[in-house]
């Protein structure tokens, strides 16, 4: 999935080589099922007209799930306008970016428990979710030219993902310092044009904290709190 992944863990007796090789079976397995670059992923036969299969089905129903919630302020249907904005492979048809990550942190969270794993704490990229004990987790100030600490939050039992425009976006010559994000309103076709921030959510699965902060990047600091998320973080950056 182009990144990195980080488990801890306490007061569980397994060993963590055979750990390592199952949850990167577990990641492989998701990416073929998700991938937008590889072309022959579940996902690319289906843009090209196949059924989707079971597994790609499930996180299929999640992403209609926030994209109706959202009012389409998340839409999975945006491969084409991601391309066209010069952040995504040629093609036409789903894009499951902004929820592909999350959901494979709650399989994750699955395979772990399932193998007598209950108190961790498992990362994939910026989408990260906790088991039975508290962990403390560090939130990044939305800063480009810095990787600073900016706060802590307690995870225990919950999810937690940030979308941001401070790390992956285009400069303008705007006067109000606004950038051109990675993340694409489904609304305008356009990508979001916005100073340097990041938002945070909180909820009890990874795939809804991920797909709810691409959305909310979207909205703006300005929405209220979904249903679906426990909790909002808006963070800004020196250009305000």
């Amino acid at each position: 999935m182009g990144c990195s992944w980080t488990l801890l863990w306490r007061d569980a007796e397994v060993d963590p080589h055979d750990l390592q090789a199952e949850i990167a079976v577990e990641l492989e397995h998701w990416e073929r099922v998700m991938s937008t670059w590889r072309e022959d992923s579940d996902l690319c036969r289906h843009n090209r007209g196949e059924p989707a299969s079971d597994d790609l089905a499930k996180v299929l129903r999640v992403a209609e799930i926030v994209r109706k919630e959202s009012c389409g302020a998340f839409d999975e249907r945006c491969l084409e306008m991601v391309h066209r904005a010069g952040f995504g492979p040629v093609g036409q048809g789903i894009d499951l970016s902004a929820i592909g990550k999350g959901y494979a942190v709650d399989r994750m969270a699955a395979l772990l428990r399932k193998r007598g794993v209950n108190d961790f704490l498992f990362q994939l990229a910026g989408e990260t979710i906790a088991g039975d004990g508290a962990w403390e987790v560090a939130l990044e100030h939305p800063d480009p030219a810095t990787s600073t600490r900016s706060q802590v939050v307690r995870l225990q039992q919950q999810a937690m993902a940030t979308s941001g425009n401070y790390r992956q976006f285009q400069p303008t010559t705007n006067a109000d310092a606004a950038v051109i994000s990675h993340i694409i309103d489904p609304r305008t076709g356009s990508p979001v044009r916005r100073k340097f921030c990041s938002v945070t959510v909180i909820a009890d699965e990874a795939a809804t904290a991920d797909a709810w902060a691409t959305a909310l990047f979207v909205l703006g600091p300005d929405q209220p709190q979904p249903a679906a998320v426990q909790k909002v973080i808006w963070q800004f950056g020196e250009k305000q």
